[in-house]
């Protein structure tokens, strides 16, 4: 039976957890606040509290688990170097010092890949994004993907945008009704359903998935036209659009899927859901 620590029990984090403890693997879940320890007490063997960079913790969650998923979420932007590319490094630092190979599942960004004119990506495309925030994404994965040369397997996941129960795109629409959003809504939108994610993890573990991997649905519509979908589903009125500011989502680029399809990974929401 696989031994597995979830660290990062967020919203996929929780999910994943959820769904390997019912296939009957032991999994350890960790999070950073007290609070949330009986919530993960029901969807998991065992929960703990894990804040993060220290390694005196991390030494027994490498120790004692076959498999490591990292579903971590930087608090905020200054915070970014702390989440991910500390992390990775401390994980370099004790993969040198314990010679215990893991399986390490990490999740990553579809953000790296930048602004590409709305041109198709796959995964041997440049990265081309820009600013602090992006390059520290992009030097953790480089960590972690450095730690095969230490015999780990390991296997990067790039999410698109993520949607589904608690994130339902209808809400997003509705919270828009007294603001304008600025841009033009013209880019296109690379997005993955919270089930998918799930699964898509499973999958990567139940078949040693090793290297970078897109999870994105089929579907690009552009933000404009994905918003004027579900408000004329709903009834919600018209996202206003404000072209004088510049857009808040950076990268125009439409996020290829045919990697995992080629493993034989089927999404079990191919199509955006207008939830």
């Amino acid at each position: 039976m696989n031994h597995i620590a979830v660290i990062g029990c967020g919203y996929i984090g929780i999910e994943t957890a959820s769904l390997w403890s019912k296939k009957g693997y032991f999994v350890t879940a960790t999070t950073r606040s007290p609070e949330r320890l009986d919530e993960l007490s029901k969807v998991a063997q065992k929960s703990q509290i894990f804040k993060g960079n220290d390694e005196e913790e991390l030494i027994p969650l490498i120790a004692n688990n076959d498999v490591i998923l990292l579903s971590i979420a930087a608090d905020s932007p200054d915070h970014y170097e702390s989440a991910y590319l500390q992390t990775a490094q401390l994980f370099r630092h004790l993969a040198l010092e314990m010679d215990l190979p893991r399986h390490l599942i990490y999740t990553s960004s579809t953000t790296v890949y930048g602004d590409h004119h709305g041109r198709w990506v796959d995964e041997e495309s440049e990265l081309l994004v820009k600013g602090d925030q992006g390059k520290i994404l992009c030097e953790a994965e480089k960590a972690y993907l450095s730690l095969q040369e230490l015999g780990w397997h390991v296997c990067i996941l790039r999410l698109a945008e993520i949607y589904g129960p608690g994130r339902e795109l209808s809400k997003r629409v509705k919270q828009l009704e007294t603001q304008a959003l600025p841009g033009t809504g013209d880019s296109y939108t690379n997005m993955i359903h919270k089930t998918d994610c799930a699964y898509g993890i499973d999958y990567a573990l139940r078949h040693n998935l090793e290297g970078i991997f897109n999870l994105a649905d089929d579907e690009h519509p552009t933000r404009k036209e994905l918003y004027h979908q579900i408000s004329h589903k709903f009834a919600l009125p018209e996202v206003k659009w404000d072209p004088t500011h510049k857009p808040l989502r950076n990268g125009n680029k439409r996020v290829s899927n045919h990697k995992i399809k080629s493993e034989g990974f089927i999404f079990r929401h191919p199509h955006r859901v207008l939830d």
